[in-house]
């Protein structure tokens, strides 16, 4: 008994109605090929897409930042980080963690308040690394990417994305 409700769990991820949309990326002629990949495990590519479109615009807006307007790298990740941190909330919250009762303003600052931490993390290794070794902040940036992914997965399915009964 136990056994057919864990897997009509598994049932229930892979067909959530905001998944539609990656159904039908994966649909397209060129994408169709790895379709039986994607349909394997459909929840954990979903979380892995967003999740690289989140790092790659923190990674973007901190190089940009640094670079185009001379910034020191740590002042560059802090503003890079409030920009994909917003990006990285809406699209967790509406395509990929299961809708709560909680206010889209609460939710919000729980994600940003628990993104905190991983900030605190990518801060004090920015400022080690980057400001005062003078490490390519390019290099450190890409270093950080799979400890911050982890973190906040975690912080963000235990802390942020449950309902208030929970």
């Amino acid at each position: 008994m136990e056994e057919n409700k864990n897997i009509q769990d598994v049932q229930d991820v892979n067909n959530k109605p905001q998944f539609a949309i990656f159904d039908w990326i994966v649909s397209l002629p060129v994408i169709r090929i790895v379709k039986p990949l994607y349909e394997w495990k459909k929840a954990f590519w979903i979380y892995c897409f967003l999740g690289f479109v989140s790092t790659v615009s923190n990674y973007v807006f901190t190089i940009v930042l640094s670079r185009t307007f001379n910034l020191y790298g740590s002042v560059a990740n802090i503003i890079a980080w409030m920009m994909s941190t917003l990006i990285s909330f809406v699209l967790f919250r509406y395509f990929y963690f299961d809708r709560t009762n909680n206010s889209f303003f609460n939710e919000l600052v729980k994600f940003a308040s628990a993104r905190i931490f991983t900030l605190g993390v990518e801060e004090l290794s920015i400022l080690v690394f980057v400001d005062i070794l003078k490490f390519d902040i390019r290099i450190i940036k890409l270093i950080l990417i799979p400890v911050t992914a982890i973190l906040n997965y975690f912080i963000s399915k235990i802390f942020v994305f449950k309902n208030k009964e929970e």
